[in-house]
């Protein structure tokens, strides 16, 4: 199943909300290769990131933090730090833009509460805990578009959380934190959110990213799989297994989820009690899954080589603590992104580019730029795979890292609202 067919399953609607077609752009005009993604390793080789930052912070080795823990936010101010000192500025002000409150918003508000310890002795740059009632000058906007509805926003200025629904109020989110007192410079760190927000606007524009992503796994699956892939069934899979109900087996990681309906999808292994036992709790963790599906194999489950193969792939990666154990997947990813980017007409209806074409946000791109001006460091913090983000040396030559790749920007225009704070 093609990306278009899966962009065709569902109905579209004229979009309620007049976007325009701002022409092409690129990740590459924000944010240049200063992004981190999942690995915590910064695209630019002059910031030093997760292996420099794991000595100094006392963090465990060879566990990579997701974005929901405390240690990941304790390497991403430790990063946004040495980006400062390289610009001779500091962190003293932090502004994030995101899409979603359990991630986004969670890592903002642990990352607000840090401190370095600058007073001597400076312990390898060890971060520190702000007292109770201290928190850097910060604010993070949440955007999730609700074109039905009436728009509306919270602004709690307590926890520096501005949640709109419409991607055009961040500039009343910039209005917010300028009047609470920040002053947006050089000492101002920008933290930018790519998937869903950046680019593939959530509510908007956000299922062009599903179809990306799905047309890869379909790829991956079917390439194992052969003539015995069976289409519905991973679907139905897919959809049982992708709730938060099942977080606990999938960890929300793609990779997991990805991994799982493909062993459910193999006549040559005996799963039929597998959904029993994730249900009564008896596979409770995706590393019991992996052991499950390992005991099988081992017990003379009938697979192709290439599905082995696949099979010891993930089980290594597993044991060594890899947060994308099914790089397979995320290959096909990546290329498949790339095909829905710049991948439409100019003119085609506005519901067509939204729902099959990858697109840069144009009210994030324009709110990126006025920040910029103004000396603003920009950042992208993303805990998307570098799999699914930058070409394999080998087996994409030619072929451009996502964030350098052109496709349209569209959008509600604020830059005049902008220009006149």
């Amino acid at each position: 199943m093609e990306g278009a067919e899966l962009a065709n399953t569902q109905t579209r609607e004229a979009y309620p909300i007049a976007v325009d077609n701002f022409g092409l752009a690129s990740l590459d005009e924000l944010v240049g290769d200063l992004i981190v993604y999942r690995k915590l390793e910064p695209i630019t080789r002059q910031i030093p990131g997760l292996k420099s930052a794991r000595h100094q912070l006392g963090l465990p080795a060879p566990s990579v933090p997701r974005k929901q823990e405390k240690s990941y936010a304790q390497v991403a101010l430790w990063i946004l730090e040495q980006a400062q000192q390289r610009r001779d500025s500091s962190v003293e002000e932090l502004l994030f833009i995101g899409d979603t409150l359990s991630g986004d918003g969670n890592t903002f508000q642990v990352m607000r509460t840090l401190r370095s310890a600058d007073g001597p002795p400076r312990d390898n740059g060890e971060l520190l805990g702000l007292a109770d009632d201290a928190v850097m000058p910060s604010a993070c906007f949440i955007g999730n578009e609700k074109a039905g509805e009436p728009e509306d926003y919270v602004a709690d200025e307590e926890t520096g959380m501005f949640e709109g629904n419409r991607w055009s109020q961040l500039v009343d989110w910039i209005k917010w934190a300028q009047g609470n007192g920040l002053r947006l410079d050089e000492n101002t760190a920008v933290v930018l959110d790519l998937d869903k927000t950046a680019i593939g606007a959530r509510g908007r524009n956000n299922r062009a990213i599903d179809v990306a992503r799905l047309k890869g796994l379909y790829r991956t699956v079917g390439s194992l799989l052969g003539d015995k892939f069976n289409a519905s069934l991973f679907a139905q899979h897919y959809e049982l297994l992708n709730r938060a109900h099942y977080h606990h087996l999938t960890g929300d990681n793609q990779d997991y989820l990805a991994y799982i309906c493909l062993v459910l999808n193999n006549e040559g292994l005996d799963c039929t009690d597998l959904l029993e036992r994730i249900e009564d709790g008896a596979v409770q963790t995706f590393e019991q899954f992996v052991r499950y599906a390992e005991v099988c194999i081992a017990g003379g489950g009938r697979v192709s080589e290439a599905m082995r193969q696949a099979h010891e792939a993930v089980n290594m990666a597993v044991a060594l603590g890899d947060p994308t154990p099914f790089k397979q997947f995320r290959r096909e990813e990546f290329v498949a992104t790339l095909e829905h980017m710049n991948n439409l007409a100019d003119d085609v209806p506005a519901e067509e580019r939204l729902s099959q074409e990858i697109c840069i946000t144009q009210e994030v791109r324009e709110t990126v730029l006025w920040l910029k001006e103004r000396g603003c460091l920009i950042i992208s913090f993303s805990d998307k795979p570098d799999e699914s983000s930058i070409p394999h040396r080998t087996r994409h030559r030619g072929k451009l890292p996502v964030h350098k790749a052109k496709t349209h920007a569209t959008g509600v225009s604020i830059a005049d609202q902008l220009r006149n704070l």
